[in-house]
């Protein structure tokens, strides 16, 4: 049995880091798309002293393998989503006029190719709005049940064309599968 633990959306790399300190017996596995971010996360990664595995890819978590353009906002805030709103907070909306194409990868293929049903997977999904498209597919093709815990932010009150109903769907139908754990 391996432990892994992902870090789905790592930004700058500062959680991963965290997580790496409390889980020094897991694989780590990092995806962000945002290569202006890589640098932190290179430099975060290298200061947690990690013997085991660590692989960091420059992609967006998605529901299939390809490009898909990213949005740029402040650093916490960019998508591959559109029509998302920024808190007033972050000072900085997305800039839905100049998407840059960044590679994705498919979620669910990566995880049924990566563990098996006796490892102990870990998740940590703050991927700004691509949750919902993404937890959706791992729940039809069954890879969800390949998580043993997953902390996630949910992005439902950024998205205005998204109903708490919708939201409300997703969040039991993975909670039934999986210990859910809210990440903020």
């Amino acid at each position: 049995m391996r432990k892994i633990f992902v870090d789905c959306g790592t930004n700058l790399g500062i959680v991963l880091k965290r997580f790496m300190r409390e889980l020094p017996d897991h694989d780590f596995y990092a995806f962000e798309p945002n290569a202006t971010l890589l640098p932190s996360i290179t430099a975060n990664v290298e200061q947690a002293e990690h013997a085991g595995l660590i692989e960091v890819s420059p992609s967006a978590v998605w529901t299939e393998d390809g490009t898909i353009d990213l949005f740029l906002g402040h650093h916490e805030s960019s998508t591959v989503m559109p029509g998302k709103r920024v808190p007033p907070m972050y000072d900085q909306q997305i800039d839905y006029s100049s998407p840059i194409a960044v590679s994705a990868v498919d979620f669910s293929t990566w995880l049924r190719r990566t563990a098996t049903p006796e490892d102990h997977v870990v998740v940590k999904m703050d991927i700004e709005g691509a949750e919902y498209p993404v937890l959706r597919k791992l729940l039809t093709d069954g890879t969800i049940d390949l998580v043993s815990v997953l902390y996630v932010e949910w992005h439902h009150d950024r998205f205005p064309a998204m109903s708490r109903a919708e939201h409300d769907e997703v969040a039991a139908a993975v909670s039934a599968r999986v210990d859910v754990r809210h990440w903020d």
